[in-house]
């Protein structure tokens, strides 16, 4: 008896799987329909019935979810990569910020070391040090 039970619910089955294909199937052909008719002559009814075929069968699916799955690593990977070249950039924008500065800034980069490391009275002297450097400086360089 269990057996023709199992026989029953096999026939069940398979006749839900036949509905929904069908189910499935109908769905194709009102979307076809819709596109211009040299892509209908090229969907043929077999064509579409696979289609549906596949959709019931649920491989699609696993393949959309692996699909996916690896978007997503490919994402985090970029998103990782463009973080590191970020920080590696603004590393080396540091190392360039490091390089002394030109003669005409030479006087402020001076004063914000002066005003740093030396008590005021120091500060001072190391000022008037640098005016006098100034001054021949400007007494040196060429009048455009």
């Amino acid at each position: 008896m269990e057996r023709y039970a199992g026989a029953l619910e096999e026939v069940a089955d398979g006749a839900r799987q036949q509905e929904r294909h069908y189910q499935l199937l109908s769905a194709l052909q009102s979307l076809v329909k819709e596109l211009p008719s040299s892509f209908q002559q090229r969907l043929s009814y077999t064509t579409l019935s696979d289609l549906a075929l596949a959709l019931l069968d649920g491989t699609v699916f696993e393949i959309v979810q692996g699909l996916l799955e690896i978007q997503h690593l490919t994402e985090k990977s970029l998103y990782n990569q463009r973080l590191r070249l970020q920080n590696e950039h603004r590393g080396a924008r540091g190392q360039r910020d490091e390089v002394p500065p030109p003669p005409g800034r030479r006087l402020r980069a001076a004063l914000g070391i002066c005003a740093a490391r030396l008590l005021p009275w120091e500060c001072s002297e190391e000022v008037s040090k640098i005016d006098k450097i100034k001054g021949a400086e400007t007494e040196t360089a060429p009048f455009w």
